[in-house]
């Protein structure tokens, strides 16, 4: 093999091994809290049924990603009604971390947890027993909701297949960073 052969090989063996390195580093993913509030909404569209008498339907949702505290926090308006008495409305509050679920491959919301639950005109006992009922059910209805799917597109490129390594919250929404598998 002649000099110039052997260095034309050399130079497209090394663009080959920079190309795939290349497609070998991270990307990054950034879901909006637009994108969140949206599939939220969608999740929520069903009523939930608590105790098996109390449709609870929450709509609206206006979502908020606090980046010290790598929360999710979602003001949504409340309905609550049951066959023995009339519909009460009023406002909750609910909030929770993000976590990746590689067998679904969507971002979740865990520890789950309902802030606060307003009810226009209940007050008393009947406001109290609200609040603590919403406390305990809330986050057991709540926890690992799916609120965002990956694409295909994001978890595989050029046949490489990328795997989440890092999520955090910051102004622009929750940026997952992906790295090769």
């Amino acid at each position: 093999m002649t000099h110039t052969k052997l260095a034309h090989c050399f130079a497209l063996a090394s663009f080959v091994l920079l190309s795939a390195c290349a497609t070998m580093t991270e990307k990054t993913v950034t879901v909006t809290e637009a994108q969140l509030q949206q599939k939220l909404q969608t999740k929520l569209l069903a009523p939930i049924t608590v105790l098996r008498i109390f449709n609870v339907s929450l709509t609206q949702p206006l979502i908020k990603l606090d980046g010290q505290s790598e929360r999710m926090t979602a003001s949504l308006d409340a309905s609550i009604s049951n066959p023995l008495s009339r519909t009460v409305n009023g406002k909750a509050v609910i909030s929770g971390k993000l976590r990746f679920d590689p067998i679904s491959q969507s971002i979740l919301l865990t520890e789950a947890r309902i802030d606060a639950l307003n009810i226009d005109g209940l007050g008393g006992r009947y406001s109290e027993l609200i609040t603590v009922l919403s406390q305990q059910l809330g986050a057991d209805l709540l926890n690992d909701l799916p609120l965002y799917i990956l694409k295909p597109e994001d978890l595989k490129v050029a046949g490489i297949n990328f795997v989440p390594k890092l999520m955090r919250v910051t102004p622009q929404g929750l940026q997952v960073t992906l790295a090769p598998k």
